[in-house]
């Protein structure tokens, strides 16, 4: 009897012959960001190619094929494709973050930088943008600026539980510890629950 994951393998061969699925089929696959990497990854590429996508549409594909090689830890082909995404629609901040996300992701802090600042640019109002920037600024040791960025985020999304986790964090790093506290017991509030921040609150007797 095979097991589970020889299943899977079996069904993601059987999916990707030709003429397996039909259009609609990877059009909702593509668009589906709980569908097996792997099988959105052959769903969007068929997309890609069939020559019925042209500008907001295919840069979206691009981006969802991006997203796919991004949730398997391939940030070199991710990459690429929100690159391309980006050339088909720069006026798209969303695309742009996609991108400074797999930056992130893959170590290239000043880049990812880049394309917060120009996705901000674009959308002043977009909290990703400067809650992820802050990010990128917490992992340099920028805790300052790190803050700020989350303060903006936050005016813009005030119910973001992990911002408010972020923050703390940034807050915790710089010896402000009854702020970070005061981030950690509202990211809880908000449906938080990180092992790490469920440890914090448990140590400083406030869970």
């Amino acid at each position: 009897m095979l097991r589970t994951a020889g299943l899977a393998v079996l069904f993601l061969l059987a999916w990707a012959q030709p003429g397996q699925a039909n259009f609609t089929q990877n059009v909702l696959i593509c668009d589906s960001a709980g569908a097996h990497p792997d099988i959105r990854i052959i769903a969007c590429t068929r997309n890609i190619e069939s020559g019925r996508f042209i500008g907001h549409n295919l840069a979206v594909a691009f981006t969802n094929r991006g997203d796919a090689y991004k949730r398997k830890g391939q940030f070199g082909p991710a990459i690429a494709d929100y690159s391309e995404a980006i050339r088909l629609k720069s006026d798209e901040a969303a695309f742009i973050v996609s991108r400074g996300n797999a930056y992130f992701y893959d170590g290239q802090f000043d880049r990812a930088i880049e394309d917060y600042n120009a996705a901000i640019r674009l959308d002043p109002r977009l909290s990703q943008a400067y809650g992820n920037r802050g990010n990128v600024h917490r992992k340099k040791g920028r805790f300052a600026q790190a803050i700020k960025d989350y303060d903006k985020a936050l005016q813009l999304m005030p119910e973001s539980a992990h911002v408010f986790a972020d923050r703390g964090l940034a807050h915790e790093k710089k010896g402000k510890m009854g702020l970070a506290l005061q981030d950690y017991k509202k990211a809880y509030e908000l449906g938080f629950r990180h092992p790490l921040l469920l440890r914090k609150l448990r140590q400083s007797g406030a869970a």
